[in-house]
């Protein structure tokens, strides 16, 4: 009588699906604990694969949670780097611009984003402005040499993103009438004050 192969002890190695299995994992998590409570450990259990796969296929949290939420690739670090290229007194203009050109994609990925953030399932519809509070203004504010950056981010993530919800969801008749462009002038002035200016 043959008897099966016995069944290989600890984590699984890295296969085909790997990437696909450690995304799946970090949607699920993101959806339920937001994007702060969510480390890259807890992911690499809850896809039952060595942490170091996480790294091998993921450069960073914020790459994984991207592909994750949206299937989209954003090199944060290159984002902000390119906010902070420039004159300080441009830097809210520059960030409201630069999410604007983002957001400005096909409907249907559109539509992903705003799931996001109306989605009713335990922190879930948090986790994009945790992301973006923590991965993009809080280093813009800190840059600034602000001890309160991390305040500072949270500040401005909810002024980027309630402008998003106003305009696209709940659309709010003379903010949902004007072009992308137009508003990068108002919300940038809402990011400076945030972000750059002193108070």
């Amino acid at each position: 009588m043959t008897t099966a192969p016995a069944r290989p002890r600890g984590r699984r190695p890295g296969h085909d699906d790997t990437r696909g299995t450690i995304r799946e994992a970090a949607a699920d998590l993101f959806a339920a604990e937001g994007y702060d409570r969510v480390s890259l450990r807890a992911i690499a259990r809850a896809a039952d694969v060595d942490p170091a796969l996480v790294h091998h296929y993921f450069d960073s949290k914020a790459d994984l949670y991207c592909e994750a939420a949206f299937d989209t690739r954003w090199d944060v670090d290159e984002f902000v780097r390119d906010i902070l290229h420039g004159s300080p007194d441009q830097i809210g203009r520059r960030a409201a611009k630069a999410f604007f050109d983002r957001w400005d994609v096909d409907e249907a990925q559109r539509s992903d984003y705003l799931g996001s953030l109306t989605r009713d399932a335990g922190r879930g519809r948090h986790a994009l402005t945790e992301m973006i509070a923590r991965e993009v203004f809080t280093p813009i504010a800190a840059a600034q040499g602000h001890s309160n950056a991390p305040y500072r981010g949270q500040l401005a993530a909810s002024a980027l993103l309630g402008m998003m919800v106003a305009r696209n969801q709940v659309e709010l008749p003379l903010v949902s009438s004007l072009s992308l462009r137009s508003l990068a002038t108002p919300l940038g002035a809402t990011l400076q004050h945030y972000l750059v200016d002193a108070w």
